[in-house]
């Protein structure tokens, strides 16, 4: 079903964009051109709905080659209790699509000082993928060799004596 309605969205697209097309031909373009002006303009009004996705797809691409990092405290292999600290999530302004930022920092449970930072960005499309096409999932990046264990720390044992520790305290 979703698969027919989507069909008919595209149809209707089709036929509208020629109808803009033909529009705007009229209006801008001498009697003799308006033809091959309606001919011309029309991939760029086709296009239109999804020129948010193309440009917001490239720059979240970038964004995710610029930004998304491990970073790992030449101390990391000192700690020996952890917390996680941080908003889970951060919206990030300023790009054609919404992207949201994780930022997953993990402090000493003594020292409070960061040891373990990994940022990764999510975003759910642009206005066609988010008005359903992506049928509610999203594309995220990681870093690569992003997870603990990769980078030979124990974050789910320093996590469990942070706990431990901050029980102690109470």
């Amino acid at each position: 079903m979703a698969g027919l309605i989507v069909l008919a969205l595209a149809v209707g697209w089709l036929i509208f964009s020629g109808a803009i097309a033909g529009g705007i031909a009229r209006a801008i373009a001498p009697e003799r051109m308006r033809r091959l002006s309606a001919v011309l303009l029309y991939p760029l009004v086709l296009a239109i709905p999804f020129a948010d996705e193309a440009i917001g797809r490239w720059q979240f691409n970038r964004l995710c080659e610029r930004e998304a990092k491990v970073w790992i405290a030449p101390t990391a292999n000192q700690v020996r209790a952890a917390r996680r600290v941080g908003p889970h999530f951060i919206d990030r302004e300023g790009l054609f699509i919404p992207v949201r930022e994780q930022p997953i920092v993990y402090v000493d449970a003594h020292t409070e000082q960061p040891f373990y930072t990994v940022k990764a960005f999510h975003t759910p499309g642009g206005m066609i993928m988010r008005a359903g096409l992506n049928m509610g999932s999203s594309t995220a990046c990681w870093p690569p060799r992003w997870s603990s264990r990769e980078n030979g720390i124990e974050i789910d044992k320093l996590l469990q004596q942070g706990e431990a520790l901050s029980g102690k305290q109470r």
